[in-house]
């Protein structure tokens, strides 16, 4: 979904939902947010929004968690996630296949590293 136009997250936010079909409660519960959390956002009465709540309406209705954040005055993450946090958060794994997969990533990482460092810079061996 493209950035938001409009100034405000209250406004982006329900912007949003209204394009999506959805009732503010239906919303509210498919973002696990409480309706008077979610109804007070949609109109702009919460002067410091939880993160979690901002994230989780942004993805529920697909939009831009960083945008959102902006619009709400909240600082931005500069820093990628480690790829440990990604895959435990973003995928569910469980230790050991984060351990797993980390290894294969690294292995990889390693074996490209070798064989880029061959390559000068202008991309002919």
């Amino acid at each position: 979904m493209p950035a938001p136009s409009r100034s405000s997250l209250g406004t982006a936010l329900d912007d949003a939902r209204t394009a999506a079909g959805m009732s503010v409660r239906q919303l509210a519960v498919a973002a696990d947010v409480p309706k008077s959390v979610v109804d007070r956002l949609l109109r702009d009465q919460v002067e410091s929004p939880a993160p979690h709540h901002v994230s989780r309406l942004a993805a529920v209705l697909e939009l831009n968690a960083a945008d959102m954040f902006l619009l709400a005055g909240m600082p931005v993450p500069i820093e990628m996630p480690s790829m440990e946090a990604l895959l435990r958060t973003e995928y569910d794994l469980p230790e050991q296949a984060v351990q797993e997969a980390k290894a294969q990533i690294d292995k990889i990482v390693s074996r490209y590293k070798s064989t880029n460092s061959r390559i000068p810079k202008g991309g002919k061996k």
